[in-house]
């Protein structure tokens, strides 16, 4: 398993602001937004993760001033 971890890690892109690595979806981004995926639920496959709630923690002042952002939701037609 650390062979495939350590593999997955070197193949993923990375960008300059990345500093997070989810396991569960091999990618690297920046961790505050697994704590906002965490704190808002957005992802219901990050439900129960425990990189997400420790990103919560890490970023929780940061949380506390931001709002949700929701997508406009589309009229029925």
């Amino acid at each position: 398993m650390a062979e495939a971890l350590e593999r997955c890690t070197r193949e993923a892109l990375k960008e300059a602001e990345d500093d997070f690595f989810c396991l569960r979806f091999q990618v690297w981004y920046p961790s505050v937004d697994c704590a906002y995926r965490t704190r808002w639920r957005t992802c219901g496959a990050c439900a129960n993760c425990d990189q997400g709630r420790f990103n919560l923690k890490r970023h929780a002042a940061t949380l506390a001033r931001l709002r949700p952002v929701r997508p406009p939701v589309a009229p029925d037609r």
